[in-house]
C-alpha cells in the first residue's frame, strides 16, 4: 500500500468534505481541518509520514463525522452508529483493496 493509493481511493472523501484537506509539504503529508463558520483551521495539523497512518487517519475523520452530533466516541458508539461507521468506510477501503490488488499484479 502506498501514500498515492490511499489519497486516491479516499479522494471522493477529501474533496466532498467542507472539513479537511490534505496537502503535501515537504515533510511528509498534512491533514487541516477547517472551520467553514469561522473560516480558520481549528486543529494543529497532523503530519503523516505513512501510508498506514494516512489510512488510519482518514478512517478516523469518517468515525468523527458520524458521531459529531452525539455525546458518543467509539466504544460508546451505538450498534446503528457503528453500522453507519462502516457502510461510510467501506466503499474507500473496498477501492483501496482493488487499486492494491492492481498495483501486485503489474509487479
Amino acid at each position: 500500500m502506498t501514500m498515492n493509493e490511499v489519497l486516491h481511493a479516499f479522494e471522493p472523501y477529501i474533496q466532498e468534505s467542507p472539513y479537511l484537506d490534505v496537502c503535501q509539504s515537504k515533510f511528509g503529508y498534512v491533514t487541516l481541518h477547517y472551520n467553514p463558520g469561522t473560516d480558520s483551521i481549528i486543529y494543529t495539523p497532523d503530519l503523516i509520514r505513512s501510508p498506514e497512518e494516512m489510512l488510519q487517519s482518514l478512517k478516523e475523520e469518517i468515525v468523527l463525522d458520524v458521531l459529531e452530533h452525539t455525546e458518543h466516541d467509539l466504544d460508546t458508539a451505538s450498534k446503528e452508529e457503528l453500522a453507519e461507521i462502516e457502510r461510510r468506510t467501506e466503499p474507500f477501503l473496498k477501492r483501496l483493496q482493488g487499486q492494491c490488488k492492481e498495483e501486485r499484479k503489474t509487479i
